[in-house]
């Protein structure tokens, strides 16, 4: 079959880059050795937040929330799962400054953000314990969505447009052509288009390195841990995602008396096709860490957790641009792409349609070479791009 575009990889980036293009009129193809939403897109913690210290990641993430919350209209019926919540950044006396001018810019861009000093926090945060915090960052449209349901629904919208999905075929072979590019799948089908996007996540580099092209991108493991409050501690939930700077982790609500944790720092690296499941010590150490600031914590009980993996870029920031004459990547989200994944997909598609927004050219794979590396978050946080 020959298509217009081929895309790799049918996590969220994959679908959401087929969505906004199929609804352009161009014929795409997607490809995936598992099922959609099959790899780390299914195991996302789901935070969304506009809270970036770059302003196009921030105006992206905005766009991206406002996406989700408007999901079943912008697909034609199906669900993200988006619940605001709003969110509490939490920061240590070495990021004040930062703080308030992360906050004032985005309220430039629209993104509703109120910079709380200390004293205003324990009205604020209730029940918490708040040593060490010197300031904290207010948003109130973040809260979380489903990622495996939104990115269940960009594919189910973007097949609506004529998009076709290949689940379960794995990819052997990539190669660049003359007038375009080949995908070759396990069952020996080769399959060509005019131009080919690699959107693959951890498994994006070993795709492209055949082709010449050399991302400088690692793997990491990173564990979620999920955690049940005792029923008589339902006044001492905290209703916000909270991301504890200080404290190395980030808590957001579920259901019912649950709520996730997760680190905000650099994990061990990983293989992606060997990725063992959380050991019982780790779920414990991350329900431990959210448990500091607050009682009901300590006597909620862990209840279970899973492990994914990150594509990781060297600046913690996306890589996005093109890498031949017909070979587009969009891979090294570094943890913090799922929100992004819905606006930044229209990005990918007005690039591979050859009218990009100038501002993704700073995202481009040739940074590395150059030194060029992006400001990404706060102190080792990086992943708050």
């Amino acid at each position: 079959m020959t298509y217009d575009i081929a895309i790799v990889g049918a996590g969220v980036h994959g679908a959401a880059a087929a969505f906004h293009l199929a609804r352009r009129g161009v014929s795409v193809a997607v490809f995936d050795r598992g099922p959609v939403s099959g790899g780390p897109t299914g195991r996302s913690g789901g935070i969304c937040r506009a809270y970036y210290t770059d302003p196009f990641l921030a105006e992206t993430a905005r766009d991206g929330i406002a996406f989700l919350a408007g999901f079943e209209e912008r697909t034609g019926g199906h669900q993200s799962g988006f619940r605001r919540t709003g969110a509490f950044y939490l920061h240590g006396p070495g990021d004040v400054d930062a703080a308030a001018d992360t906050a004032a810019r985005l309220a430039k861009l629209g993104v509703r953000s109120e910079l709380v000093g200390a004293g205003a926090l324990p009205a604020r945060l209730p029940g918490l314990d708040l040593d060490g915090v010197a300031v904290a960052v207010w948003e109130a449209d973040a809260g979380y969505a489903d990622p495996y349901a939104a990115t269940v629904g960009l594919a189910a919208a973007a097949r609506r447009h004529g998009a076709v999905f290949h689940p379960h075929r794995p990819v052997v072979a990539l190669a660049e052509e003359s007038r375009g590019a080949a995908v070759t799948t396990s069952d020996g089908e080769v399959h060509r288009a005019g131009r080919l996007l690699v959107a693959a996540g951890p498994w994006t580099a070993a795709l492209l390195r055949p082709l010449g092209v050399d991302l400088p991108l690692t793997v990491e493991r990173h564990v979620v841990a999920v955690s049940e409050h005792d029923p008589a501690d339902a006044g001492g939930l905290v209703p916000h995602v909270l991301i504890d700077l200080p404290g190395g982790y980030y808590t957001t609500p579920q259901p019912r008396t649950q709520y996730l944790t997760g680190g905000v720092v650099p994990a061990s690296t990983a293989d992606p096709d060997d990725v063992p499941g959380p050991r019982s010590e780790e779920l414990e150490a991350l329900a431990a860490a959210s448990a500091v600031r607050s009682a009901a914590r300590r006597r909620a009980r862990v209840t279970g957790g899973w492990a994914s993996l990150y594509d990781v870029s060297p600046d913690w920031q996306p890589v996005t641009g093109q890498v031949g004459e017909h070979v587009y990547v969009d891979a090294g989200t570094s943890g913090h792409g799922f929100k992004l994944a819905p606006a930044w997909g229209d990005h990918v598609a007005r690039l591979l349609l050859g009218d990009p927004d100038p501002r993704l050219a700073a995202f481009g794979p040739g940074r590395f070479a150059t030194g060029a590396k992006l400001a990404a978050g706060f102190g080792t946080a990086r992943i708050l791009g």
